[in-house]
C-alpha cells in the first residue's frame, strides 16, 4: 500500500508526494501533488500488481474529492 507522505516518480519523471489515500469499492486510490507544482495533482487508482491509473470517471473523482476534502479538514 502506498502511504500518505511518500515520494513517487512517475512517467512523467517528475515526483509527486501521495497527499492522502483511501479504499472506495474495494479500490485503492491515492491523491497525488505535484512536489513542484502544487497546481498539478491527480487521483489515481493503485493496485500493487498493476500499479497507478489516473482516474477519469467523473463520478468516482467527485466521490474522491470528497473523501480526501474530508480527511484534510480532519488533519488541520
Amino acid at each position: 500500500m502506498i502511504e500518505q507522505g511518500e515520494l513517487l516518480t512517475l512517467e512523467d519523471d517528475k515526483e509527486y508526494v501521495v497527499v492522502g489515500s483511501t479504499i472506495l469499492d474495494n479500490i485503492n486510490y491515492v491523491y497525488l501533488m505535484d512536489s513542484n507544482d502544487y497546481s498539478n495533482f491527480m487521483f489515481c487508482s493503485y493496485d500493487q500488481t498493476d500499479g497507478l491509473y489516473e482516474v477519469e470517471d467523473e463520478e468516482i473523482l467527485l466521490q474522491l474529492l470528497n473523501i480526501f476534502n474530508e480527511q484534510l479538514k480532519i488533519e488541520e
